[in-house]
């Protein structure tokens, strides 16, 4: 990838900028294995659909055998539904004369990946399961997701949820330790969404934590989801009262 984008630069004539997302990113962060048939693009400080950039890319694919759209901004669809989101961005290193390339964080890989939470691809969770994430990357994650929740909370907590069920190591309490017993699974669903357990619901935990298949870390999902469905229902009225929510 980073040859052909080698490639592309000295076919250029003029500075172009690029920020690459996708499987592209993560291949490149070394994150996952498998090919791509294409370069995914998610902004550039320029038209990539102009003729003279069209006729490079459409060049190079003949010449090297490539996809027709080896380079392109589809991925750029994924803005609209995070209007004013700011991924991190990381130089990718290379000989380039006028081509200013950047890779996104592996947090902006989950929030790209997810943002079209009806819509997600089957290949899109493998890439994400194969991405190996530490405390610097969850760290980030948590903090745009927080971010993300003040304009989109439903799409923030979707986007949460879709990860903690691939990479359950996510979920921790706020000290940062595993959830270990009912009374902090009440706590957390209390102060995150004002929702008040019963005691037999709390009961019923500790008793099914016994059976191998459960976890807490699966309760946390569930609350999830309670806050979830309140959260909608929320947004619901409010629109159905005219209410800027």
């Amino acid at each position: 990838m980073i040859k052909m984008l080698q490639a592309f630069d000295q076919e250029l004539d003029r500075p172009l900028k690029i920020v690459i997302t996708g499987a592209s990113a993560l291949i490149i962060h070394g994150s996952i294995s498998r090919t791509s048939k294409d370069i995914d693009v998610l902004r550039s400080s320029d038209d990539l659909k102009k003729d003279g950039y069209k006729k490079i890319i459409e060049k190079m694919a003949v010449k090297y055998s490539l996809n027709h759209e080896w380079l392109n901004d589809k991925a750029g669809e994924t803005c609209r539904d995070l209007p004013d989101y700011k991924p991190d961005l990381i130089p990718l290193e290379g000989k380039f004369k006028f081509l200013e390339p950047y890779i996104i964080s592996k947090a902006d890989s989950v929030i790209t990946k997810f943002a079209r939470y009806t819509n997600i691809r089957p290949w899109d969770k493998s890439d994400i399961e194969a991405t190996s994430f530490d405390e610097r990357d969850f760290k980030a994650l948590r903090k745009k997701l927080e971010e993300l929740y003040l304009k989109d909370p439903e799409r923030s907590l979707r986007i949460e949820m879709e990860f903690k069920s691939i990479k359950p190591e996510f979920i921790k309490t706020e000290e940062g330790f595993n959830y270990s017993n009912s009374s902090e699974i009440g706590e957390y669903a209390l102060k995150r969404y004002n929702i008040v357990l019963e005691d037999s619901f709390e009961k019923h935990l500790d008793e099914d934590v016994m059976n191998p298949s459960f976890s807490y870390q699966k309760a946390v999902i569930d609350i999830d989801r309670m806050g979830l469905k309140k959260i909608v229902k929320e947004i619901r009225k409010g629109s159905a009262y005219g209410l800027d929510i």
